[in-house]
């Protein structure tokens, strides 16, 4: 007999029911046990009284309905996906079907989390298959819909996204408990057609296309070609065309030329309009290798959905979820690139579905930019593919010889510091090794150990950048010798690595419009593992990026614009005076931080005897404005810049009673138009919508949960 059970709870006519894994221990102590009463349940009651559904209407469960044992022992999920089910898991499993199968009016039944999910479904991966409508594979004709558990978004894991993601999930399984049978579009991917039939289809795209139908496009690359395209001229209907087979080529030589040919015309019309999935990626490769120059409208669903909801997911499996009624299909392409299993016909279907899953989910996320007034922003990034596009392929030329030489200098630095570092451990340690260095500062000097969260929730030591930031603030002159080796470490790998150079010499970058969690563009490696990102290299290396000969070029960058932002859309009086008259504000914050005449704030290295006193005191100026800007924590900002936590207080206290309007004025701006409908306008006509935490609410809701919206609301 059980000593700690909680039954199911709730009606039992429900056409809607909701399975948990466990119970806690709120449910098991209270004088009536039942599940979802704890602080998940509470969080349940938050979901559904956003969803307008009625507890009193549902019908409530868990999987496993003891607590004698830990979830493990009955259900052992592995963080690889695998699994392992204990007789008495298979028994409570078992004990839930019959349960269910009582239930005559049930519909639907909402898994929230990964444990129901394998006993309802026999599925596992809660975030590929959330939002999606299953068949049970243990009430055959129940439909089941995957969620994240509400114990995700509350202490101490704090995953507040998830919360409007279970809202969503909760009000398609309130519609779908109306009736019995899953509902589906149907959808046909057309595979393994002849030459003929190809051409026949690929003709019809071209003429679907003059009369205004958007056609979208998919490729799937394979050891740097294109081993299948997909084109989809609607919402249901598709090709994947392949290159290859088990046999080998799938066409001959002349025909894969003539169907290229067809594609290219296709791409190349100014008077068709295509579309796709981070369709940079796949307009780029096929310029690359083919020449190919995509004209007329480009459209681009990752680009869409970084501007309408940019707090969520962009990539196609997440995009189908949101806004189609597609079944989860990934599983089957990243089963067969990564694993080589499955059939080449799934390998098509797949390719296929994607151009049609585009065709579904666009037209509903044009609906939402419409909505948020966003239109004309969209417009303006997936304007940019083009222009990104060239910017890849011509690439800068670099002075090779000069970066040759600057990275001699630089590996003499580092070699001068790992000898420094092996004076001051007393033997050679390996500064790369993070057993060594915790070896080092945990047991031999007896340091308290610092500890970090993994993805499971739980704490483990490390020895990470903040680790070391923490133990040389602390004084200890090997923490701050191995940060700076791991600053000229990067240096020379990162942006004086030759091999990132291509044989042109010239450095490439692929190019993202939306990349960056603002929505502007970000620039990382090419698909052929050169070149990176272009845009965060330190300023005294950029002058080995070259212009071309007969060509001027510019650096375009308005002076502290950030800053400008916060003074005149916050009312900042003194920061105004400042732009105004032509005054380094930097060096004005830090005349306000150290209470010194502006005129006598140094710009020189090791001014400041703040922080590790290797700073100018314009420096900790130019810092406290970022930090104030954005309302960072004194906590955070003293991690941040390797100084005590009563020195960073001190530091921006001050700055707030310098500018008292930058909490007054800017932050309240930013507050009043977050309470009106959680949207940001920027001075671009931007509405940035914000989907997480906006205001404090401790202990629910840190403070650095916030953060963002300040930072990225006027982006």
């Amino acid at each position: 007999m059980k000593r700690l059970y909680c039954p199911p709870s709730g009606n039992l006519s429900a056409t809607f029911a909701a399975c948990g894994e466990q119970p806690g221990v709120q449910e098991i102590r209270s004088s009536t046990p039942r599940p979802f009463i704890g602080p998940a349940g509470h969080g349940l009651d938050e979901c559904l009284l956003m969803t307008k559904i009625l507890r009193h209407d549902l019908y409530l469960t868990n999987v496993i309905k003891d607590l004698d044992a830990p979830l493990a022992y009955y259900i052992d999920l592995k963080s690889s996906g695998k699994y392992t089910i204990s007789k008495e898991g298979y028994q409570y499993i078992e004990e839930l079907g019959d349960e269910l199968s009582k239930l005559k009016n049930l519909n639907v039944i909402v898994a929230f989390g990964n444990v129901p999910l394998i006993a309802l479904a026999n599925r596992v991966g809660i975030t590929k298959w959330r939002g999606n409508v299953l068949e049970s594979t243990l009430v055959p004709g129940l439909k089941v819909i995957p969620t994240f558990h509400p114990a995700t978004f509350i202490p101490p894991k704090f995953n507040f996204l998830n919360k409007p993601l279970i809202c969503e999930d909760l009000l398609l399984a309130n519609q779908e408990s109306k009736f019995k049978e899953i509902k589906r579009t149907v959808r046909n991917v057309s595979i393994d057609q002849d030459f003929n039939h190809t051409i026949q289809i690929l003709s019809y795209c071209y003429e679907y296309g003059l009369r205004g139908r958007t056609i979208d496009i998919d490729i799937e690359v394979i050891n740097e070609e294109i081993d299948c395209i997909a084109l989809a001229w609607s919402p249901t209907e598709a090709i994947s065309i392949p290159f290859r087979n088990q046999s080998g080529d799938y066409f001959t030589i002349e025909q894969e030329l003539e169907i290229m040919l067809l594609i290219g015309k296709i791409i190349s019309s100014e008077r068709i309009a295509k579309r796709g999935a981070n369709f940079i990626f796949d307009t780029q490769f096929i310029f690359h290798k083919y020449g190919i120059v995509p004209r007329g409208e480009l459209h681009c669903t990752q680009i869409a959905q970084k501007i309408s909801f940019p707090d969520f997911r962009a990539g196609l499996d997440f995009v189908t979820t949101m806004h189609t009624d597609i079944p989860y299909y990934k599983a089957d392409g990243k089963q067969w690139m990564k694993k080589g299993t499955g059939t080449w016909e799934q390998w098509w279907s797949y390719n296929g579905m994607d151009a049609i899953s585009t065709a579904a989910a666009n037209p509903k996320q044009i609906e939402s930019l419409i909505k948020q007034q966003n239109i004309e922003t969209y417009d303006r990034q997936r304007k940019l593919i083009k222009p990104l596009i060239y910017m890849s392929v011509r690439g800068i030329r670099i002075d090779v010889e000069g970066m040759l030489k600057c990275k001699e200098e630089e590996q003499a630095k580092l070699d001068i510091l790992i000898e420094n570092l092996h004076k001051e451990v007393g033997y050679e340690i390996n500064h790369n090794s993070p057993q060594q260095v915790m070896k080092y500062f945990y047991d031999e000097l007896g340091l308290k150990p610092y500890k970090k969260r993994n993805t499971k929730g739980s704490y483990s030591e490390t020895s990470d950048v903040d680790a070391l930031k923490r133990i040389a603030r602390r004084n200890y002159p090997a923490a701050r010798i191995m940060l700076d080796i791991r600053s000229i470490s990067k240096r020379i790998s990162t942006y004086l690595n030759i091999k990132k150079i291509d044989k042109d010499g010239r450095y490439h970058s692929s190019y993202n419009p939306v990349g960056t969690e603002t929505g502007r563009l970000s620039s990382s490696k090419t698909i052929f593992g050169t070149g990176g990102n272009q845009q965060n290299w330190p300023h005294d290396l950029l002058r080995f990026f070259l212009f071309d000969e007969g060509y001027v070029g510019y650096s375009i960058d308005l002076s502290q614009i950030e800053n400008r932002l916060v003074a005149y859309v916050g009312g900042v009086i003194n920061q105004i005076e400042a732009f105004e008259q032509g005054i380094d504000l930097h060096r004005l914050t830090a005349s306000v931080i150290l209470s010194k005449p502006y005129q006598d704030i140094s710009s020189e290295d090791g001014s400041s005897p703040l922080g590790d006193g290797r700073q100018s005191e314009r420096f900790w100026g130019k810092k406290g404005n970022h930090a104030t800007n954005y309302d960072v924590g004194y906590k955070t900002f003293a991690l941040k810049n390797e100084m005590n936590e009563g020195e960073a207080k001190h530091i921006l206290e001050k700055i707030h009673r310098g500018y008292p309007q930058i909490r007054n004025g800017y932050h309240q701006v930013i507050q009043n138009m977050l309470k009106k409908n959680r949207m940001i306008k920027n001075l671009f006509g931007r509405n940035r919508l914000f989907l997480g935490p906006i205001i404090p609410s401790y202990p629910n809701i840190p403070k650095n949960a916030c953060e963002n919206t300040y930072r990225e609301g006027y982006a």
